[in-house]
């Protein structure tokens, strides 16, 4: 095997490691449940918020 191809497949995969990592280290947002308030809102607000006339979801 030519030294050639070795350079080549270790820049492969040193490229390949680079972009995994970036993508690894991305801020991808806050996942929050639909109970869950958001940042700042007191618990006892948006339980006193919630009507209970709303549709019930049920997963299954």
């Amino acid at each position: 095997v030519s030294p050639v191809v070795i350079v080549l497949v270790l820049l492969t995969l040193a490229g390949a490691a680079y972009l995994l990592f970036r993508y690894q280290c991305q801020n991808k947002g806050a996942y929050r449940t639909t109970g869950e308030p958001a940042p700042g809102e007191e618990l006892e607000q948006v339980a006193a918020e919630a009507s209970p006339e709303d549709k019930k979801e049920y997963f299954i």
